[in-house]
């Protein structure tokens, strides 16, 4: 029989599995593993059967000889252990599934005096009623591996839980409690803890430094693990200890709830296709770049009946690059990107040619897979073009002209993000498949993994052709949530549409309430002292339609495209609902001078034509007069 000290083996089970695969890279309390056939040893020698009633395992286990009694208090005393901590470590407990929370007892305060004794009643506890039941109510067998795991104590003034995930909401948001005390009082509910979800709830318990270091380490331990996690830990000073790891093994998630307490912020939509917004979901999130330290900002785009409008609202609580990731990128970097994606951009062209020679000899087999390379390679060039796009926002004032340059011309270029491709693509698979669908509406309606799956014989034609018709009929909502349910995920339920219809219309509502004296807010593309008066002339279709009318006007619109420069040279200036500063409208009004204010939001709804309004640049403000 051995005594394996933590960071000394490849493998244990239960909590002491977890602290050793992370004992070298965080701070956890020294400590060694009496490992199960010590206690398998002890039941022999003392003749227990597992069988026999509580009252006797427990006689039997408090008066039992313990093998190898003096090889272990030499142990500890050659090893200077003072107080300890004695703790389970069943193969079965802090696991994916299931975590045995409290129903093994722990012994704090445990000195070479009481070690045996504490150790014996740390074994006894395998048995309790509480474990048996345990274990009969989610059907695990009785026969399991049972460590014991002796810890040094770590005395922490600041001691508590920390969740990489709410459990009792399933909301995506740190969920931190402490106290002034022990972390063994507060697992066992003997003290009430400060609740912290946001940097602002820090007070004199958690400071913002100790926040932020609890913050961290949760994030680095889920992608260790991989999975949503929970941590008891202690502050020594400004020192983090881990006293336990394990995965959150159930989360209450409402996604009513969710939709209905996120601020979205809301605009119009530039016309998606499903197929095109699910596959750069694909690519953001499942793809996402490995210098992308945050979860990709959550959104949600509503689909009104027979194609009649969009609205997307992103989580307004998440920037799209978190600061950590900001400052790890020098700008150089953006060249090395750009760099990236014009690479991936020429390999799609090829790719391109490949599809098109498959598509002219009917070579569905060689269509096949070369569509899977070129939705790979989609989805590389989408995980790109946010962290560029959401780079150029967060940097812009710290870019030099003929990087921002750069990133105006690789955003203007259509080239570089439509490829003419496809159009014979979803021509081509509605004839494969004898779909009486047509091509648009097949690229309309379908979730690029649909398109996948149909591929691989994953999915039916018939199938998808009846999804096709009731999204289009009845209009369908597409997810991007960081719950796993709810990613990349299309629903048509009818209450589902309607939560998040009310939820958008209620915070742009709110939005037209809280402008104070007329006055709408964006960001200007460009400052300057002076201010622009004039009328309102508001698009509600294509520019061009209206060509004739543009001179001398304030131009109201949801978004342009640079197909809209030559509309644009004779206009006063330029007010957007969409966009950031590098979008097509920004590009275009700082090329040309045009004053311009972006992502008004909801401009188009609240102007009117002839409404006689004041531009100033510097407040980035629209006022109407």
């Amino acid at each position: 029989m051995k005594i394996i000290e933590l960071g000394n083996a490849p493998s244990f089970g239960g909590k002491a599995g977890n602290l050793n695969k992370i004992y070298s890279t965080f701070d956890v309390a020294r400590g060694f593993v009496l490992k199960d056939e010590w206690f398998q040893e002890f039941l022999r020698i003392n003749r227990i059967s597992t069988t026999e009633p509580l009252k006797t395992i427990k006689q039997k286990i408090e008066n039992g000889i313990f093998p190898d009694e003096d090889k272990l208090l030499d142990y500890f005393k050659k090893n200077e252990y003072d107080k300890v901590i004695v703790r389970s470590s069943a193969s079965v407990e802090d696991g994916d599934n299931f975590s045995f929370a409290g129903l093994f007892e722990s012994f704090p305060d445990t000195d070479k005096r009481t070690l045996i004794s504490n150790i014996k009643k740390c074994w006894l506890s395998r048995f309790q009623t509480q474990v048996e039941t345990y274990l009969e109510s989610i059907n695990i067998s009785k026969n399991f591996s049972y460590d014991c795991l002796i810890q040094e104590m770590k005395y922490t003034p600041v001691s508590g839980l920390a969740f990489s995930i709410d459990p009792s909401t399933g909301e995506d948001t740190f969920l931190i409690e402490a106290v002034s005390d022990t972390c063994n009082n507060l697992i066992l509910g003997k003290t009430t803890p400060h609740t912290y979800r946001k940097i602002s709830d820090c007070d004199d318990i958690l400071d913002c430094r100790k926040y932020q270091t609890v913050q961290k380490t949760l994030k680095k331990l889920k992608k260790i693990f991989k999975k949503e996690i929970e941590i008891e830990f202690g502050f020594q000073n400004d020192t983090l200890f881990i006293f336990q790891v394990r995965p959150i093994t159930k989360t209450v998630f409402s996604l009513k709830d969710h939709i209905e307490s996120v601020n979205w912020c809301c605009f119009k939509n530039n016309d998606w296709t499903l197929f095109n917004r699910s596959l750069w979901i694909m690519g953001a999130v499942d793809y996402k770049h490995p210098r992308i330290e945050n979860e990709v900002t959550e959104d949600i785009t509503i689909y009104f009946p027979d194609a009649s409008g969009q609205i997307r609202g992103f989580n307004g609580g998440e920037p799209p690059l978190s600061e950590e990731t900001i400052e790890a990128i020098h700008l150089t970097d953006i060249d090395t990107f750009l760099d990236e994606y014009n690479l991936i951009v020429e390999k799609i062209y090829r790719i391109s040619k490949e599809l098109s020679d498959y598509i002219e000899d009917d070579s569905f087999e060689a269509f096949r897979k070369s569509l899977r390379k070129l939705i790979e390679n989609n989805c590389l060039l989408e995980t790109l073009e946010y962290l560029i796009g959401s780079l150029g926002q967060a940097l812009h004032d710290k870019l030099d002209a003929k990087t921002i340059k750069k990133i105006e011309t690789w955003r203007n270029d259509e080239s570089n993000s439509y490829f003419p491709i496809y159009s014979d693509v979803f021509a081509y698979l509605g004839r494969q498949f004898k779909m009486s669908i047509l091509p648009e509406d097949l690229r309309m309606y379908s979730h690029v993994k649909e398109i996948i799956n149909l591929c691989e014989n994953r999915l039916s034609s018939r199938t998808l052709s009846a999804r096709i018709l009731k999204r289009k009929r009845s209009g369908f909502v597409l997810f991007n949530l960081h719950n796993k349910r709810y990613h990349n995920k299309v629903l048509t339920d009818s209450d589902v549409l309607e939560t998040v219809k009310n939820r958008f219309a209620t915070l742009q509502e709110g939005k037209k309430k809280t402008i104070e004296e007329g006055t709408l807010k964006g960001r200007a593309t460009f400052k300057s002292d002076k201010t622009i008066t004039g009328k309102c002339l508001v698009i509600k279709g294509p520019l061009e339609k209206y060509k004739d009318e543009l001179r001398s006007k304030i131009i109201v619109c949801k978004v342009t495209t640079a197909k809209d420069v030559k509309y644009l040279k004779s206009i006063k200036a330029l007010v957007v609902d969409n966009g950031g500063i590098l979008c097509h409208s920004a590009i275009i009004s700082r090329e040309l001078g045009i004053p311009c204010i972006m992502g008004c939001d909801i401009a188009t709804e609240y102007l009117h034509t002839g409404d006689h309004v004041l531009i100033d640049l510097n407040d980035e403000i629209i006022k109407k007069l």
